[in-house]
């Protein structure tokens, strides 16, 4: 069981002997009272945040250091002003990628999902709509989007795609529960360009990638804006990133290469995992 989840269950525990203790003994001050609340505000935020540490469930968030694999991802597509140009770079140096889609888009643009398919791309999901408080919807409303949003891709390229990654990567046990029923993979990152941002530069990104860059590593980028409203610094930054890429000897891979043959995913990096070549 990973770490985050024991604290998880520790604090848990925690709070209800303290709400016992109130009930049957006397109340603990309001000061305590108040502290003990935000600390377990804080724990319960962190794996909602950070859903590496797989404090409520498992999570695909980096693949083996062993090997020279790396996964670029790219999210809130496709949109057809910007995705193409991704595609057209991929191709230049015969890279593969992962495509989060968001289902909507996808019955707006299917000629585009069709056109990663072809190209030999993974795709995933990315929910049916980009969801801001996704996090938050019961288990039977994530599976009816993730239901959604496969039926959106699977009428575009024949794919049904198991992967999820959910809007704002954000993971809750809602969204735990509802991705196990539907029978998808939880998929988050290593590192983050922080590319979707509207005051995001490509020199940032190539940057932020960079430092994390070693066999393993999942990186997400964006292939397109949330709202469709600007040009992701992926675009100016992933030649950079593939030049780096190329110059440490390493390989782009789909996600899917990184899923365990067990169906089991880890605790994250495994005990034979080098150390990072470059460090944050």
């Amino acid at each position: 069981m990973p770490p985050a989840r024991i604290l998880l269950w520790v604090a848990s525990i925690g709070a209800l002997a303290v709400l016992v203790r109130s009930l049957l003994i006397a109340p603990v001050p309001t000061w305590a009272a108040a502290s003990l609340l935000l600390l377990y505000l804080i724990i319960t935020w962190v794996g909602w945040f950070y859903p590496q540490t797989g404090m409520y469930g498992e999570v695909l968030w980096r693949g083996p250091g062993n090997d020279d694999r790396v996964a670029l991802t790219f999210d809130d597509g496709p949109n057809p002003a910007t995705t193409p140009k991704i595609l057209s770079i991929l191709s230049r140096g015969g890279h593969r990628a992962t495509f989060f889609l968001v289902g909507r888009k996808v019955q707006a643009h299917p000629e585009l999902v069709r056109e990663m398919h072809r190209a030999g791309h993974t795709l995933g999901l990315h929910g049916f709509v980009h969801d801001r408080l996704y996090a938050f919807k019961p288990p039977a409303r994530v599976v009816a989007d993730l239901q959604a949003a496969q039926h959106a891709v699977a009428e575009a390229c024949g794919v049904r795609p198991t992967l999820f990654r959910p809007p704002m990567g954000h993971v809750s046990p809602r969204v735990v529960a509802g991705a196990r029923r539907a029978g998808v993979t939880l998929v988050s990152w290593s590192v983050a360009g922080l590319d979707g941002l509207r005051g995001a530069t490509s020199d940032r990104v190539v940057r932020r990638i960079s430092r994390r860059l070693c066999g393993g590593t999942i990186a997400v980028l964006h292939d397109s804006a949330e709202r469709d409203d600007f040009e992701p610094a992926s675009v100016q930054a992933l030649p950079a990133i593939l030049a780096e890429i190329d110059s440490r000897g390493l390989r782009t891979v789909g996600v899917d290469e990184f899923l365990p043959t067990d169906g089991r995913l880890g605790p994250g990096e495994p005990e034979s995992s080098p150390t990072p070549r470059l460090r944050a």
